[in-house]
C-alpha cells in the first residue's frame, strides 16, 4: 500500500499527490502526524512505499513496515530519513529534486545578497517614518562572495553570479578542482576574504553548529551572511552577539534551528536581520512541480525502477527484483 505522511501544514501538499496518485490509479492513504510518529500509526505495516515529510524515519520505524520497498520526500530535503539505514536494508530513498527547486532557491538566494548589499531593510523602513536616506550601500561587482557547500543550489547561484564581476570563492567537502570564474578554497581562506557568506551545504553531524562563535571571529568585520540551507549549520546564541557587535554587519536567515522562529527569540528584535519563514524560494512554479516530480518517483519505483533522485542508488544492493515485486502486488 501507499501512504503518504507529513504535519498538518504540508496538508495541501499530500492532498495534491494523493489526487495525482488516484488519477494514475494508484490509491494513497493520507496521514497527518502532528505531534505524532510513523510508530503510533500501525497501518504503516502494510506500506510498500512511504511518502514520508519532516517525520523521522530511523532504524526502529522501518522495522515496523516490513514490506517497505521505497522512501520518497517530495521536497528538496529529506534529513529526517536515515539514508544509511535505508541503505542497508536495501531501500531506496528519493528526494524532489527539481529543476525549478534549486532555480527558485539561488534566485531568491541572490536577491537576499542584494537586499543586504542595497539595505532595502532599512531603506524601506526610513521612507516609511520620514527619515533621512541611508547611506553606504554596495555593488555586487567587485565584492568577494564566499560559498559554503557546492550542491545543486549552490552551483546554480555560481551559474547566475558569474555575470555580476564578483569574485566567487566556494568550500566544499569534496575535493574539486578550479573551474572558470570560481575558486575552490579552505574555510579558513573563504571565512577571511569573503564580503558575503552564503551557506548552501547540508546539515549533518559534522555540519551542525559549523559556522560556531570562532569561525565567526575569522570573518572580515562587517561582513554579510545569508543562510538559505539550514538553521542547525550557525550557532545562533554566536551569530545574535556576532550581529549586535558588527563583527557580521548584516544577516539574511530563511531558516532556524527552532522552527517556526520562537516569538521571543532575539533575532526578531534586530534591525540588522532580514527573516523569512523557510519559504523565500516556494515559487508558484516550484509548488506546482513538486507533487508531479513526487508522483513520477512513486510510479518509478512500483515500475521497478531507480529514480535519478535515487540518495542512495549507488550504494543499494540489486533491487529491481524487489521492486519489481511490488509492481506485482500493487497490481494485484
Amino acid at each position: 500500500m501507499l501512504f503518504i505522511i507529513g504535519p498538518a501544514r504540508t496538508g495541501p501538499l499530500m492532498k495534491k499527490i494523493a489526487s495525482l496518485l488516484e488519477d494514475a490509479g494508484r490509491p494513497a492513504s493520507v496521514i497527518a502526524t502532528e505531534g505524532h510518529q510513523l510508530l503510533d500509526f500501525p497501518q504503516l505495516a502494510q506500506a510498500t512505499v512511504l511518502v514520508c515529510m519532516m517525520t523521522p524515519c530511523g532504524a526502529r520505524e522501518m522495522e515496523a513496515m516490513p514490506e517497505l520497498r521505497g522512501i520518497v520526500s517530495p521536497l528538496l530535503g529529506y534529513e529526517w530519513i536515515d539514508v544509511e539505514e535505508a541503505t542497508r536494508r536495501s531501500i531506496p530513498v528519493v528526494n524532489g529534486e527539481i529543476r525549478e527547486s534549486r532555480e527558485s532557491m539561488a534566485e531568491a538566494t541572490i536577491m537576499l545578497v542584494l537586499a543586504l548589499l542595497y539595505r532595502l531593510r532599512e531603506t524601506e523602513a526610513q521612507l516609511r517614518v520620514g527619515g533621512e536616506r541611508v547611506q553606504h550601500r554596495n555593488m555586487l561587482k567587485g565584492r568577494t562572495v564566499g560559498i559554503v557547500g557546492y550542491g545543486g543550489i549552490a552551483r546554480e547561484i555560481v551559474h547566475r553570479l558569474k555575470g555580476w564581476q564578483a569574485t566567487i570563492l566556494v568550500h566544499t567537502r569534496q575535493a574539486q578542482e578550479n573551474e572558470e570564474g570560481i575558486s575552490f578554497v579552505s574555510s579558513e581562506h573563504l571565512l577571511a576574504a569573503s564580503d558575503v557568506v552564503l551557506l548552501m551545504t547540508r546539515l549533518d553531524d559534522g555540519s551542525r553548529h559549523w559556522l560556531d562563535r570562532s569561525r565567526m571571529q575569522l570573518m572580515k568585520r562587517g561582513v554579510l551572511l545569508v543562510n538559505t540551507a539550514r538553521g542547525g549549520l550557525v550557532d545562533e546564541d554566536a551569530l545574535v552577539e556576532a550581529l549586535q557587535s558588527g563583527q557580521v554587519g548584516a544577516a539574511a536567515l530563511d531558516v532556524f534551528e527552532i522552527e517556526p522562529l520562537p516569538a521571543r527569540h532575539p533575532f526578531r528584535q534586530l534591525p540588522n536581520v532580514i527573516l523569512t519563514p523557510h519559504s523565500v524560494g516556494h515559487t508558484v512554479q516550484m509548488i506546482e512541480q513538486i507533487p508531479r516530480t513526487a508522483v513520477a518517483n512513486i510510479l518509478a519505483l512500483l515500475d521497478g525502477k531507480l529514480p535519478e533522485s535515487c540518495r542512495n542508488k549507488s550504494l543499494l544492493t540489486p533491487v529491481k527484483d524487489q521492486l519489481t515485486g511490488v509492481r506485482t502486488k500493487e497490481t494485484i
